[in-house]
């Protein structure tokens, strides 16, 4: 197998391909990137199992074949050649010899048949939404996926389309974000792993005239972002009934300024970390909030203007649950709902347009 191909398109798709590849595993092969040569068309898929990215590269190709390389080693080598035409020559799946101007460098491969094969997805329904939309719904709420392997379910995204609604939610029990966008298409509903969706948002441009194309196919899902496929397993598990939640009277409410509140969680932060998990005291009055907190590290004592519309009320969080919403939002001016007493959760809202809602449970002052 032999190809050239400019330095620098190569070196792209190798780079957004070797986001599948494992950085270690049982099976030297998933280390590995496998490349097709089909006249000058070479197929690049980088798969671990869970999660695979393929791309087609336009080449000078000569010698139709495949291989497999180790993706690290692959990509190191050629972000570091000299710019211009690169050429790979492949020996019956056994070296490979990459040369770049007066620069080659021969290492070892494997051949193609070691490499398992990637799932296809070929008749499956989906849909298709603007690439910036969808990275800005996954961007809201895939900070609150469970990290924690107690129920699977968890550890990802739920898309449902309901009533040409699309729905983002995630949740770690504590919480839940959830976005929403307009989309017609038929009801459906799937859970994406959050780790996938993490390479998806790599991989996802902000220009609102690309889409991207959501395809499902029993347990799998397809994501096709111009030149790449990205593949990965569903999680299958009932999720949590957020919806129930999110109905109540909004009767008490303060209206903050996002900037204002981010700032001042972000302080708070200094005297809280992992091992000091102390709930930040939050004092909701008629025209200011008050936050204070004392642990191992450190005390606080912080006050902002804001606009508050019921009686006082002291109630405690997660500052970083509480930071992630705000940060999240997205929008100058905030909206939270208070939907009872000190110990009942809380929404975060923008104050106008409510396609981004956060439910927070708040945690026991002492």
């Amino acid at each position: 197998m032999k190809f050239s191909c400019s330095n620098d398109v190569i070196l792209e798709a190798f780079q957004t391909t070797a986001k599948a590849a494992s950085s270690k595993s049982t099976i030297p092969a998933l280390e590995g990137l496998l490349l097709e040569l089909s006249g000058n068309t070479l197929i690049i898929t980088g798969y671990n199992l869970e999660i695979g990215i393929r791309t087609e590269v336009e080449v000078s190709g000569s010698e139709n074949g495949s291989a497999v390389i180790n993706a690290r080693t692959l990509c190191d080598i050629t972000r570091k050649m000299p710019e211009g035409m690169i050429t790979f020559d492949i020996t019956e799946g056994k070296e490979v010899k990459i040369s770049c101007a007066a620069v080659e460098f021969a290492i070892s491969c494997a051949r193609s048949d070691e490499y398992p094969t990637i799932p296809e997805i070929s008749s499956g329904k989906g849909f298709t939404v603007s690439q910036p939309v969808l990275k800005s719904m996954i961007n809201q709420t895939k900070y609150a996926c469970a990290t924690v392997d107690t129920k699977p379910a968890f550890m990802g995204c739920k898309f449902e389309i309901k009533d040409n609604v699309l729905n983002v939610a995630a949740t770690d029990t504590v919480r839940v974000a959830l976005r929403q966008e307009e989309l017609q298409y038929e009801d459906m509903e799937f859970i994406v792993p959050s780790k996938t969706l993490e390479e998806l948002t790599h991989i996802l441009s902000d220009n609102k005239d690309d889409k991207v194309t959501v395809s499902i196919e029993k347990n799998q899902v397809s994501f096709e972002v111009g030149k790449y496929i990205m593949i990965s397993r569903l999680i299958n598990g009932d999720f949590l009934d957020y919806r129930k939640f999110m109905n109540c009277d909004e009767s008490v409410f303060a209206e903050v300024k996002c900037s204002q509140i981010v700032e001042m969680l972000d302080r708070a932060l200094l005297v809280i970390n992992e091992k000091n998990r102390m709930p930040l005291r939050c004092e909701f009055g008629e025209d200011s909030l008050a936050v204070s907190c004392s642990s191992a590290l450190g005390k606080i004592n912080d006050k902002i203007n804001i606009k508050y519309n019921g009686e006082p009320i002291t109630i405690g969080f997660n500052v970083k649950f509480l930071l992630d919403a705000f940060r999240a939002c997205d929008t100058e001016e905030a909206k939270i709902i208070f939907t009872g007493s000190s110990t009942s959760h809380i929404l975060i809202v923008p104050k106008e347009k409510r396609t981004f809602t956060f439910l927070l449970v708040p945690m026991r002052l002492r």
